[in-house]
């Protein structure tokens, strides 16, 4: 039997009553398809719950309230206090949290974190830019690969690949958090973006068009905004100002902790000349020279 959003509400009235009612119980909030209002037959009622108990890890507790199925990330206050330190600004765990909603607090410690941890700095925002930007340049390589070779099928889904690669970078890059309806937010911000992902689907009589339809517009775009997106790369290089290799920019402590495909964006910027690229000698401990080793320089 189809469950209602009313079933849904008493369900969750009931599970914070109950929470607010216990002493050890400092916090509770909720993300998921209860803050979106996405809710379906199937979703669940998603809670962080904080506790003053002492436990070392966080604990994934799948219930069900009034026959609606609830899953709760419960932890103990200074687990809760750390979580900055378990997951990158802008990753997974950080993007639940920003989109959570604070139902009760207790604990000023705790509503101060809440408050503070939703942020989203600048900087992450651009280090996640280069991020994004890297898979879809990785993605667009495999769709043109497969597109040369015929592999119409494997070029079609990772034609599908590029656009949600491609919604992640655009979101990001205008300021929004990402979340799972990055390409539905994408195609809702950019009408352009809509029309070739509505071809990409609708589309059966030329797939391949559809393809190369796709591919160009997010080239166009990547093109016109090259510089935006990889500004934290460019202001970084430039204070640097000496040739710099792939190796060298990863394992700065600016960029060590984000999965860049360095090597990727480095070459699409030096392919529209918005950087220079040379080599240099790779020696060994005897000074003799073994590679010449690719660098760039803005």
């Amino acid at each position: 039997m189809e469950k209602t959003i009313s079933q849904y509400q008493k369900a969750f009235n009931c599970m914070v009553e109950r929470l607010k009612s216990n002493e050890q119980i400092l916090a509770a909030m909720v993300f998921g398809s209860m803050v979106t209002g996405d809710l379906w037959d199937k979703s669940d009622i998603d809670m962080f719950v904080v506790t003053s108990e002492r436990i070392s890890d966080i604990k994934n507790i799948y219930m069900e309230e009034m026959e609606i199925p609830v899953h709760v990330k419960f932890m103990s206050k200074s687990k809760f206090l750390k979580l900055h330190t378990m997951d990158l600004k802008g990753g997974f765990m950080h993007r639940i949290f920003a989109s959570s909603r604070l139902i009760f607090s207790k604990d000023q410690d705790i509503t101060g974190y809440y408050d503070k941890g939703r942020f989203y700095p600048d900087l992450d925002r651009e280090r996640w830019n280069m991020v994004y930007f890297g898979k879809l340049l990785k993605c667009i390589d495999v769709c043109r690969k497969y597109l040369h070779n015929d592999g119409v099928y494997t070029a079609y889904t990772s034609a599908m690949k590029c656009s949600e690669e491609f919604a992640k970078l655009y979101v990001n890059l205008l300021g929004y958090m990402i979340s799972k309806d990055a390409t539905i937010m994408a195609m809702d911000l950019n009408d352009a973006f809509k029309e070739r992902v509505d071809e990409l689907f609708f589309n059966k009589g030329d797939t391949i068009k559809a393809i190369e339809n796709m591919l160009a517009f997010i080239e166009k775009y990547v093109e016109a905004n090259l510089k935006d997106i990889n500004s934290i790369l460019l202001e970084y290089m430039q204070s640097k100002d000496s040739f710099l290799s792939a190796e060298d920019i990863k394992k700065d402590a600016l960029f060590s902790d984000f999965d860049i495909a360095i090597e990727a964006v480095l070459e699409k910027l030096s392919e529209k000349e918005v950087i220079k690229k040379e080599t240099r000698p790779f020696k060994t401990n005897n000074g003799k020279v073994l590679f010449n080793e690719i660098v760039f320089f803005v």
